[in-house]
């Protein structure tokens, strides 16, 4: 019985910690010298990813809008420019 309860507790602690973890938090969906394509969960706006992406190509980032995806919403796809400093 005690090897049975601590099968079923172990079992509960390794589905507890992965429900609690993060996914992927930015997601580059697609990617050019003159623009950028990223998306996330909810809406968390990925500005930092994509002004690096923009300063390899010596340009500066500007959003251009977001979309939510799915009928939840619980994703949001990015779009950035890359436009000359």
């Amino acid at each position: 019985m005690k090897s049975y309860l601590g099968v079923i507790a172990i079992i509960s602690i390794l589905f507890g910690t992965s429900a609690c973890s993060n996914p992927k938090s930015a997601e580059i969906v697609a990617s050019s010298p003159t623009a950028i394509t990223i998306t996330t969960f909810r809406f968390t706006e990925p500005t930092a990813l994509a002004e690096a992406h923009c300063a390899k190509h010596g340009r500066k980032a500007v959003v251009q809008g977001s979309s939510k995806l799915g009928n939840v919403g619980y994703r949001t796809m990015w779009g950035y420019e890359c436009v000359e400093k």
